[in-house]
């Protein structure tokens, strides 16, 4: 008998060990993490400590008898291997737990940390040939000329020629032109064998009319990639993201890759975010703005061609036009933005007409729709079907940007999703707000629970013909700013950053006497 108890002994004192490193493990990531209230956290841990302290108990405790009754050894017995189950049961319950919840933190925390901490931007530079040249690599036409432009994107050009001279074992020789145009110009007419392109720019290129079939005339005779990692620059650190009012770029990079790459904005959203009165305005910008970039100089550009030199120059020159400092971005590419709906369970969006979707053929009816992912991506992208086209798209963006923050926020959705929407994540979303800033926001909605009222305003312009910082020799559709919606777009900024709470009224803009 004594034998028996000393070998449960160590059996129990084997389970409580186990037990006792599986909650400081998931309460150490809890920890970690960060994003719990510290109400909470605390509370987990005093559960923590009182279902160890319930299981010690149940192994350790000595079986009483009742007043009155005697206590056979049988019955002892049975007493004790009840009280050692019940103990075991709720140890094996509390492990499991522990190491489920530990494995979702830990998740969370990885797919948070690569979206902040660990980005990586790809650069696709190709060589392209015309579609009927015989060659199926750059080794075929080695001894050929290459078409490269020293004026947009040379770094990586440059590294890509470096890349090439090296698999080579010789330098190939390279003529430069002033636009993307003139050596896509060259090529056709049998100038230079092949040309050496930033794939960013085919986008640019095709929209011209002249130039629509540029993939169907050439073909790729070499990929390179050319991976950055992005360097964050907060410059006003002193912010307190629960606290202070902040502005978030929402960027939706035009690529189909499964990657993050620089290409032209589809999406150009500003989020105006004021923690304390739970104000957001979503203001949107049609991407033929025509505007004074960042790296233009004096010359204009239209917003969507900021893309192509980078997020910084996007975010600086929208913040240049409402004249209010842009502290955050948020990008995702289009492959993330259907990943991420079919993550969730799809959006419900209200829509104005009935139509049916270019890309796809989809067919949207007037009110109420249940959209998938593929769906949703087609709904947001269309402009054929609206006489205000990209305004349109800008209202269908906005309006796809509420449905999945409702989403996501009710009920149980990020619970029953949780690792697809982790999944869809990755590669697909990148954002220079750190781990710490999305955790304390985190933190203060499960604290206060509170709703958040979003409000949605668009700028619009006049349409009109004209070249561009990006297309210098070409003319390309572009809208003129209308300075009157771009004051009043400052206004209602000025006025969240200011704490006044927007309503419906606020979102037409007064006409003028």
């Amino acid at each position: 008998m004594k034998k028996q108890k000393s070998k449960w002994k160590i059996v129990a004192g084997i389970i409580l060990i186990c037990q006792l490193m599986v909650s400081i493990i998931a309460g150490g990531i809890l920890v970690w993490l960060n994003m719990l209230p510290t109400k909470y956290t605390l509370l987990v841990v005093l559960i923590l400590v009182w279902l160890l302290t319930i299981v010690y108990y149940f192994f350790y405790s000595k079986v009483k008898k009742k007043k009155g009754k005697k206590l056979t050894a049988k019955k002892k017995k049975q007493k004790l291997y009840t009280k050692r189950s019940i103990g075991c049961a709720i140890s094996a319950m509390t492990m499991t737990l522990c190491i489920a919840a530990s494995s979702m933190m830990w998740q969370a925390g990885d797919a948070i940390s690569n979206i902040t901490d660990h980005v990586v931007v790809t650069d696709m530079v190709s060589v392209y040939a015309l579609a009927d040249n015989s060659a199926e690599s750059v080794a075929d036409i080695k001894d050929g000329v290459f078409a490269i432009t020293q004026n947009y994107d040379f770094e990586h050009t440059k590294t890509t020629i470096d890349k090439i001279n090296e698999n080579l074992g010789m330098e190939i020789k390279t003529q430069s032109f002033d636009t993307v145009f003139d050596m896509v110009d060259a090529l056709y007419a049998g100038n230079v064998d092949a040309i050496i392109l930033n794939a960013a720019y085919v986008d640019v290129i095709e929209s011209q009319d002249d130039y629509k079939d540029f993939s169907d005339k050439t073909k790729t005779l070499y990929d390179h990639e050319v991976q950055s990692t992005v360097v964050k620059d907060n410059t006003d650190t002193t912010k307190n993201i629960t606290q202070d009012p902040f502005v978030v770029y929402v960027s939706g990079s035009d690529t189909r890759n499964l990657k993050l790459a620089t290409s032209r904005s589809d999406v150009n959203i500003l989020a105006v975010v004021n923690p304390k009165t739970k104000q957001v305005l979503l203001l949107n910008t049609p991407r033929d703005y025509y505007v004074q970039t960042t790296v233009s100089g004096e010359m204009r550009d239209k917003l969507t061609h900021c893309g192509v030199y980078g997020i910084d120059c996007s975010m600086g020159t929208l913040g240049n036009l409402y004249q209010e400092n842009v502290d955050y971005y948020v990008q995702i590419n289009f492959n993330g933005f259907s990943t991420m709906i079919d993550a969730i369970g799809g959006i419900t969006i209200d829509s104005e007409k009935s139509f049916r979707t270019s890309e796809g053929g989809y067919y949207i009816s007037q009110g109420t729709n249940q959209l998938n992912g593929t769906v949703a991506l087609s709904y947001v992208r269309e402009r054929k079907a609206f006489a205000d086209g990209d305004n349109a798209r800008g209202r269908h963006q906005m309006q796809a940007i509420e449905a999945i923050i409702q989403k996501v926020s009710s009920g149980t959705t990020v619970l029953n999703n949780y690792s697809a929407i982790l999944n869809s994540m990755e590669g697909m979303f990148t954002t220079n707000m750190s781990s710490s800033d999305i955790s304390a926001l985190v933190r203060m909605q499960l604290s206060d629970m509170a709703s958040w009222n979003v409000k949605s305003f668009a700028v619009s312009g006049q349409g009109s013909s004209q070249k561009t910082y990006s297309m210098p020799t070409k003319r390309s559709y572009i809208m003129y700013p209308d300075e009157t919606q771009i004051n009043y777009a400052r206004i209602l900024v000025d006025k969240v950053i200011d704490g006044v709470i927007l309503s419906d009224e606020d979102m037409v803009m007064p006409t003028l006497q």
